[in-house]
């Protein structure tokens, strides 16, 4: 019989996700010796973001700056059009903006979680302040959780945050080739690629076997964000992308000293995307998320 006396002990010795800090370069999230995911804002990069971001088994999902699309880093939030500025794009020809880590502002152990201020900056100018919270929570033990949380500032002047033709544009996240040509299944049920790209829902997911096991990733959407339930983009070809894009069909526009908040969850796990699993994480998820 199992009691709460046993539970305690299994938990007291279940290994705790620390918070390293490797200072000028990167945050690292880790569970004993398992990475679970690493947020990376060196000066030297044009955008911040996380990469890897790994399955619980440790194999890393995500590609950082992969030569057929440069400005793919792992898993990142961006626009192509702030003002006219791109801040999604890197090599394109464009005017191009650049978020900035500005410094960490705090960091916590339980939950595991970090909070940064961004400056997205373009021709010397300050568009926006950002304050950026990533935290490991532990909702599951078969999955890996990432909490994603953007308060997004206007500063001195209206900005208009658009994604125009660029669909994609939000969180994304671009998957290892191995994982081209995947699947996806969405809260709507829809499992069909050209179906699931642009329809609203409260969750979606991709997956893909590889080497005999199937990985994938959900991005799910909070019940508090504007727009909810949101566009997905998807795709699995010639390569696995998929983003949260809450301006698939219109943008946002702040006026100075406006602010806009938007959270997701991102989680990483092993096995098919099956939706009464994914619906329960949803559900648990999102009653957590109402309340914060």
């Amino acid at each position: 019989m199992i009691t709460r006396r046993h539970l305690l002990l299994a938990l007291a010795a279940a290994p705790r996700t620390e918070v390293i800090e490797t200072p000028g370069e990167k945050i690292s999230f880790r569970r004993g010796a398992a990475l679970l995911f690493e947020y990376r804002f060196a000066s030297a990069r044009p955008k911040t973001y996380v990469h890897p971001l790994c399955a619980p088994d440790g194999r890393p999902l995500t590609l950082d700056s992969p030569a057929d699309h440069v400005h793919h880093r792992g898993l990142m939030l961006a626009w192509s059009n702030v003002n006219g500025y791109d801040f999604w794009g890197e090599t394109n020809p464009a005017p191009h903006g650049q978020i900035v880590h500005e410094r960490l502002v705090r960091r916590r152990a339980s939950p595991p979680e970090i909070t940064v201020a961004n400056r997205w900056m373009a021709d010397g100018r300050l568009l926006l302040t950002e304050r950026r919270t990533l935290r490991a929570p532990e909702l599951t033990g078969d999955a890996v959780w990432l909490e994603w949380e953007s308060e997004l500032e206007a500063v001195a002047e209206p900005v208009v945050i658009s994604a125009e033709k660029h669909v994609y544009n939000g969180l994304g996240i671009r998957f290892i080739r191995e994982m081209d040509r995947g699947r996806v299944l969405n809260s709507a049920g829809t499992t069909q690629i050209k179906q699931a790209d642009g329809q609203e829902a409260e969750w979606c997911a991709y997956w893909a076997e590889v080497e005999g096991q199937s990985y994938g990733v959900a991005i799910f959407n909070s019940p508090r964000n504007p727009r909810h339930p949101t566009p997905f983009f998807v795709m699995s070809e010639p390569f696995g992308y998929l983003s949260a894009a809450p301006t698939y069909r219109e943008p946002f526009r702040l006026e100075p000293r406006q602010r806009l908040r938007l959270r997701w969850a991102v989680v990483a796990f092993t096995g098919a995307a099956e939706a009464v699993r994914l619906n329960d994480w949803y559900r648990r998820w999102s009653a957590k998320a109402r309340r914060a």
